[in-house]
């Protein structure tokens, strides 16, 4: 079986990922993308603040009348938040309020709209840790891409008269 190449590139839920684990970089905080779930239920103690990173899919509106085919999608994400303490400056609270401060009303590159919060909760106490879950939504359209070959183009008008021309 012969293998062949493929240019990979990002996916749109890829680049909003990355791009708020950029915005999220804080000293003192481990930030990433939750690349398993599994990782939610590690069962090492957590040293610094942990955050993790994920978009989970998102809602599509009704399809809009353009020259493409496009739809309005409500983009659904969460940030895992896991901390030893609750309170104090290392604590889970305080980096809550400065994931706040800097994403509420971020708009990522391609969104429609900025990012809105949904709901802010605990979810699990894991080993001397706590761990609460943030999650958010904004709205970006999702578009067709262009199908290169997948219908012969039409040929160019190149002069209208008005005449009726039959084949």
């Amino acid at each position: 079986m012969e293998t062949t190449e493929r240019n990979f590139e990002p996916t749109p839920y890829e680049r909003y990922e990355d791009e708020l684990v950029a915005l999220l970089q804080m000293e003192g905080v481990e930030v990433r993308p939750l690349p398993r779930v599994a990782d939610l239920e590690a069962p090492r103690p957590t040293q610094i603040p942990q955050v993790f990173v994920l978009i989970n899919g998102g809602q599509f509106a009704d399809r809009e009348e353009l020259a493409v085919v496009a739809q309005l999608e409500t983009v659904q994400g969460e940030l895992f938040i896991r901390a030893r303490n609750r309170r104090g400056p290392d604590g889970l609270f305080a980096v809550y309020e400065e994931i706040r401060r800097r994403l509420l009303g971020y708009r990522l590159r391609g969104a429609k709209t900025p990012v809105y919060f949904n709901s802010f909760g605990y979810v699990d106490g894991l080993h001397n840790s706590w761990q609460y879950a943030l999650t958010f939504s904004f709205a970006a359209y999702c578009v067709a891409a262009d199908r290169d070959g997948e219908r012969p183009p039409e040929p160019p008008i190149k002069r209208i008269t008005h005449e009726i021309q039959t084949v």
